[in-house]
């Protein structure tokens, strides 16, 4: 789990950095995620941004995280934190 986010489908955010600049910027709702890319609807349609190279702001309930995107290189399900006591 990253800072309380297992499920990110459906929240919004915004790419707040990468080194290629044709998705530094984006921001919309989050609509789909595979291992690899984040699908975010924007203003111009549906992007398709890749997880290793950006670091993203993610909104939920009115807190904002900041999430580089090698820590979401892997599936929601794949983000639990199982604690075993």
């Amino acid at each position: 789990m990253i800072d309380g986010l297992i499920e990110i489908i459906g929240l919004n955010g915004t790419v707040v950095y990468s080194p290629n600049k044709k998705y530094l910027g984006m921001s919309g709702k989050i609509i789909d995620e595979t291992k690899n890319m984040i699908m975010i609807h924007t203003n111009s349609g549906v992007k398709l941004i890749p997880k290793n190279i950006c670091k993203f702001e993610i909104y939920k309930n009115k807190k904002v995280y900041t999430v580089n995107g090698l820590k979401l290189l892997r599936r929601s399900y794949e983000r639990l934190e199982i604690n075993h006591d």
